[in-house]
Order: C-alpha cells, then sequence, then structure tokens
C-alpha cells in the first residue's frame, strides 16, 4: 500500500512537472511570411519578387561532389556539407576587386546571413556555402582569416550556418566548376581572374534549383525561392 502511495506521488509530481514546462516555456516567436519582409523596401532593387509558392523551381540538374577544405584544414565531401539543407553556394575569389564581381556575391550573402537572425528556426534548413576558385592564394590561412568576422559573431547561433571552402589545387577545384557551369578563366592574367558572378541554389536532394547572375543577386529573391522550397517540401 505504501508503495502505491509513493507511486502516485511520484506520477503527480512528473504530471506537474509537466505541466510546469508547458505553462512556462517560452513560445518561439513566429518567422514572418513572406520571409523577404526582413528586408525593407529599397530603390536599389530593381523589381519586387513574387509571392512565395505562387511558381515552381525546376531542377536544372545534380549539383556536383568533390573533396573542399574548411577553414580548419578539414577535408570534406561537398555532397556531405550540402546534404540535408537548403544550400546558397557562391563561387569567389578573395582578392578580387570588381564591384561588380565576388564582392557583391559577399555582400549579398552578409545580408542574407545577418537577416537570418531575425528568421527563427531557418538555421536548421537554410545554409551558405562560399567555396573559392583561387586555391594558390586562398588558403586555409586566407579563408579563416576571411572568416573571422561570421564565426565571431556572438549571435551566429541564431544565424544561418556559413561555411567557407576551398580546395587542395586544381585537380580537386575543376570537377566542382565544371559540375556546377561555373565560368573561371585564368588564360590572361594571374592576378585578376575572369568569371561569371553566379550564385547557386540546391535543395536537400542535391538538386540544383536555381542560378542567379548580376541583375537577380537580390536577398529578398532568394528568400522568396528558399520559401517557395519550403512550401514545397511541406507540400504546400
Amino acid at each position: 500500500m505504501r508503495k502505491r502511495f509513493l507511486l502516485s506521488g511520484l506520477t503527480l509530481v512528473a504530471a506537474a512537472t509537466v505541466v510546469g514546462w508547458q505553462v512556462w516555456s517560452p513560445v518561439p516567436p513566429a518567422r514572418p511570411s513572406p520571409m523577404s519582409l526582413v528586408f525593407e523596401a529599397s530603390d536599389a532593387y530593381q523589381f519586387d519578387p513574387p509571392a512565395p509558392g505562387s511558381y515552381r523551381l525546376n531542377r536544372i540538374k545534380r549539383a556536383p561532389d568533390g573533396r573542399v577544405l574548411d577553414i580548419a584544414g578539414t577535408e570534406h565531401s561537398l555532397h556531405d556539407l550540402t546534404r540535408g539543407k537548403i544550400s546558397l553556394v557562391s563561387f569567389v575569389y578573395l582578392t578580387c576587386g570588381d564591384v561588380n564581381g565576388c564582392p557583391l556575391a559577399m555582400s549579398v550573402f552578409f545580408d542574407v546571413h545577418d537577416a537570418s537572425g531575425d528568421l527563427p528556426g531557418l538555421n536548421e534548413d537554410v545554409q551558405l556555402l562560399t567555396i573559392s576558385f583561387d586555391p594558390a592564394r586562398d588558403t586555409v590561412e586566407a579563408i579563416e582569416a576571411f572568416a573571422y568576422p561570421i564565426t565571431s559573431d556572438e549571435q551566429a547561433g541564431d544565424k544561418l550556418n556559413w561555411q567557407v571552402l576551398t580546395t587542395s589545387g586544381p585537380q580537386e577545384l575543376r570537377p566542382i566548376l565544371d559540375g556546377y557551369g561555373q565560368v573561371v578563366d585564368r588564360s590572361e592574367d594571374q592576378e585578376t581572374i575572369s568569371h561569371l558572378l553566379r550564385l547557386f541554389l540546391v535543395d536537400r536532394q542535391g538538386d540544383i534549383r536555381n542560378v542567379y547572375g548580376l541583375g537577380f543577386l537580390d536577398p529578398r529573391l532568394l528568400l522568396t525561392d528558399i520559401e517557395t522550397l519550403l512550401m514545397e517540401e511541406a507540400g504546400a
């Protein structure tokens, strides 16, 4: 009888604890929809993006695999890094001086990264990947220095994970560039690399769903496409 009483008492305490958690657990803030609302209207934007989910993003092709190095010098399969998350992928070289080239791509990524802090839970579904196509100069030490403002951000845990990557050399880099269709030409000037500015949207299954060039690097459009993919996953 005493054992039964003790067990009943423990059950009541456990139930009260659960109820207490339900009562006092804070409700996570709602994510705005459309997510593009985190950006204020600006004359810098050339158009307004469509409503998320009002269109379909075709599967363009399979994103390639390859071997990449992170800021700690650890080698990874690119497929392992992109698997399970929607990824925005950009190709840059860190010494690029063309304002309509790599610096623009980096600026857009910084905009999306900073804004993601106002989009609760988005970091569970989406990530950013920046891959250098200049491994000779963009060494592990160089990309680590570039990534310092990202890794040292006190709010980094609330924002999208952003990985800055390089490769061990041209042999490892070439299949990645060819697979994505990222055009890079070093034939004329060894200091300045001629290239087409491109960002790629890759879904969780590893398919490229959109490619953005100059004139379409609007962070609102990127978030709208991401939201459209999330709605597609949810069957909306």
